[in-house]
């Protein structure tokens, strides 16, 4: 038979060989490594399907604990018991002050510095029960410690001072004697106890004072020691000493710099007029008061006059004139070598001459000046020298106030700990001489205090709760021992999938292979007439539109480009899963899509027999044959068009080989352009990996899971593989054997179309 025309061709992929699928460009939820657990957190609509499930397990063991119970409380004896209440604490005395943070004594609650739950454990410790069994085994020899610990009962009165003891027996007299011995037995404890306790409480702060003075000694000792090494009294006012030096010193500083920069000006001005430096003008004034020199210079001068005054009669050339000339020559050289041994080498002779009073005025303010800067640069450096040593002395000083601070803080602790323990001890001198009075009795007991305590009710309320209880665990330890998934929601929580489609679980399927027939239905009446049985019409509505809305989640899982090529699996064999291929197939027919269902179970094949048709050729030939036409081996099914069947074909040896082959890729490639939707049936997961080689041919993989059937460690197994093998996504999950509620939407729709004038009706508008 040729392929039916498609209206909308199909492109081979992007690679340029036309092998291998177009995928569809949407986002596919891929399988989860591991099934999805909660721990131990409790989930309320689990434990009450739990409870329906198990509801046999649940009631059985539950009436087996209540009858017990019950029996065991009417088979016990009656039994009496009796209270009395003493006061342990004074009511209106107030606490010593100290003494909780001194002995240790820490207050349970409120103002009381009684630790009650200790109390209550020391009461009913051997060294205070013992004394008074030996009293009560003078009349009842039978009771034992044991006995007697199980019967009484010490607690707290809310959150008073107050104890209540209890005791209970068969015996009401036994009670009044136990219970009176028990309540004297514990006021002596109290007074002896009291007593003990001030004295242990006294002996611990002589204890604690002691060593409290030791450790005063000792830090007192490390303190002088430290004052002696450094030569120090008082770390801190030392401190404040220098500090003080050290701002004073720098303020003179400052002050002096003030005036070395002032005086400055005037020394460069005083060495510009005189123009010598003031070694030099030193020179030069010793040189003016040399009688040497004068003398030279004297003579000097009266030649320099006399050839002046003999230039105005004579030539330069003139014998006189030459002859002073030379006079003038020979007296130059001693005037030179006088001023140079006066002088120095830096100033020429000629330069020098007689200085007058202004002059030599200024020579000396130069001195002057020079030494006065010369005292204040040394003041400075002397400054700055004793600024460096007070920093410093500063610095050793904050390193020693340091470890000063801390032995002063650890004397004033301890110190104050040494005063808080003398207060403390002089405070519980006095609590002693007090004489603390013993417990009060405020309850005595009497005849009438003693009561019977059957409480019937109570009893048969708590043997119902216990019995509840355990009905509870067993029914939770029966559902967990089963692996199985029992529920929809527990089963999408736990694998992380979306539900695609829950198909409701069909016995009629047992006796006939098909609910839906292949033929093509027109409208819903069509559906449900195909059914066999009239009082099956609600399966039949029910288990269709299953697979109506399968085929309609998985046109919706991309808007873009639709899934066209889907392969189903299941975990295990018998969950289903060929069957719901052939319905789904039917359903997308009768929507007008052009189907192809492809049998690719090639070890276990079952579509043929599912609708009725041979198995002489199919996919295992279309492999592994030349066949020209593989439209040859396509099957229409009658009275459907739009469906068409590849049978599996004959048994290969190697099926896993042919559904990886490249022939394989091109079949289903040629079948992409002419068919809408094609369906691949494949073997289950479990030891076969024929489902993982044929979804690499699909665009995605949908998992069958029945309720009741599959396992958890399996489907974790089968998610696990799949995550890490599988080419294609898996789409999701379709839940079968889902079990049926009247209860539910289809009840409106039921009656809707299950009514023959109705449907009639239904048909004309159609």
């Amino acid at each position: 038979m040729p392929f039916p025309p498609s209206s909308t061709p199909r492109e081979t992929n992007g690679n340029g060989n036309g092998h291998g699928p177009l995928r569809p460009e949407f986002v596919p939820v891929m399988a989860p490594p591991s099934l999805v657990e909660k721990g131990d957190d409790i989930d309320l609509n689990r434990l009450v399907g739990v409870l329906k499930r198990r509801a046999g397990v649940f009631l059985g063991v539950a009436a087996l604990s209540f009858g017990g119970l019950t029996l065991w409380h009417l088979s016990r004896p009656p039994a009496y018991s009796g209270s009395v209440n003493l006061l342990v604490e004074p009511v209106t005395n107030a606490p010593p002050v100290g003494l909780e943070e001194v002995v240790g004594a820490q207050g349970s609650r409120g103002a009381s510095r009684l630790d009650y739950d200790s109390q209550i454990r020391v009461l009913r410790g051997p060294a205070v029960i013992e004394p008074i069994l030996t009293d009560i085994q003078r009349r009842y020899p039978n009771i034992t410690y044991n006995a007697l610990l199980s019967r009484l009962s010490i607690i707290q009165e809310g959150d008073s001072k107050v104890l209540r003891v209890s005791y209970n027996a068969a015996d009401p007299e036994v009670v009044s004697f136990v219970l009176t011995q028990v309540i004297e037995g514990f006021v002596d404890y109290s007074v002896q106890d009291r007593q003990g306790d001030l004295r242990r409480g006294l002996t611990f702060l002589d204890e604690q004072l002691q060593e409290k003075w030791r450790e005063v000694e000792a830090i007192e000792s490390d303190l002088s020691e430290f004052q002696k090494r450094y030569d120090i009294v008082n770390v801190n006012a030392t401190s404040e000493s220098v500090t003080q030096r050290l701002n004073q010193m720098l303020a003179d500083q400052e002050q002096l710099r003030v005036e070395l920069t002032a005086m400055e000006p005037l020394y460069d001005n005083l060495r510009d007029q005189v123009g010598f430096d003031p070694d030099t003008a030193i020179r030069v004034a010793n040189l003016n008061e040399s009688p040497t020199y004068q003398a030279l210079l004297g003579d000097l001068r009266e030649i320099e006059q006399t050839i002046a005054a003999e230039s105005a009669r004579f030539q330069t050339d003139t014998p006189m004139i030459e002859a002073l000339a030379d006079q003038r020559q020979q007296l130059l050289p001693l005037l030179e070598a006088e001023a140079q041994r006066l002088v120095g080498e830096a100033v020429e002779a000629d330069t020098l001459g007689y200085k007058g009073s202004v002059s030599q005025g200024l020579m000396q303010q130069l001195v002057d000046t020079a030494n006065q800067r010369q005292v204040l640069q040394t003041q400075d450096q002397a400054i700055g020298q004793t600024v460096q040593q007070l920093q410093a002395e500063i610095q050793r000083l904050a390193d020693l106030s340091r470890s000063f601070q801390q032995i002063d803080r650890e004397l004033t602790v301890a110190e104050s700990s040494l005063n808080q323990l003398l207060a403390s001890r002089q405070e519980l001198r006095l609590q002693m001489a007090r004489q603390a009075s013993p417990w009060e009795i405020i309850s005595p007991l009497n005849e009438s205090g003693i009561t019977k305590t059957t409480n019937l009710p109570r009893k048969l309320l708590l043997s119902t709760v216990v019995g509840l209880m355990m009905g509870g665990v067993a029914a939770l330890l029966r559902d967990r021992i089963d692996q199985a998934f029992h529920s929809v929601d527990e089963l999408v929580k736990a694998t992380q999938l979306p539900n695609l489609a829950t198909v409701p679980n069909a016995p009629a399927l047992q006796k006939q292979p098909l609910l839906m027939a292949p033929d093509l239905a027109a409208t819903m009446a069509d559906v449900l007439s195909q059914s066999q049985s009239p009082d099956k019409l609600y399966t039949s509505f029910s288990f269709a539109e299953a697979f109506y809305s399968l085929e309609a989640n998985l046109r919706m899982l991309s808007s873009d480009v639709p899934v066209q090529v889907v392969a189903l699996t299941s975990s295990v064999p018998g969950e289903g899963k060929s069957t719901i291929c052939a319905h789904l197939a039917i359903a997308a027919a009768n929507m007008g899509r052009r189907v192809l269902l492809i049998d690719g179970d090639l070890r276990k094949p079952s579509q043929h027999l599912l609708f009725g048709q041979p198995n002489r050729q199919g996919l295992s030939d279309l492999i592994t044959q030349a066949i020209e036409d593989p439209n040859d081996l396509v099957l229409t099914l009658p009275g459907n068009p739009n469906l068409h069947l590849l049978t599996a074909g004959a048994r290969p040896p190697a099926p896993g080989r042919l559904l990886s082959s490249r022939k394989m890729q091109q079949i289903t490639e040629q079948y992409r352009r002419h068919y809408d939707l094609i369906i691949f049936d494949t073997p289950p997961l479990a030891g076969m990996i024929d489902a993982k080689l044929t979804a690499a041919h699909a665009d995605g993989l949908l998992l069958v899971v029945r309720l009741h059937r599959s396992e958890r460690s399996e489907i974790q197994r089968v998610l696990a593989d799949l995550g890490n093998t599988a080419q294609a996504p898996l789409l999701g999950l379709v839940v079968n054997g889902v079990p049926q509620s009247r209860q539910s939407g289809y009840d409106y729709y039921y009656g809707y179309y299950g009514r023959p004038q109705m449907a009639a009706g239904l048909e004309k508008n159609v």
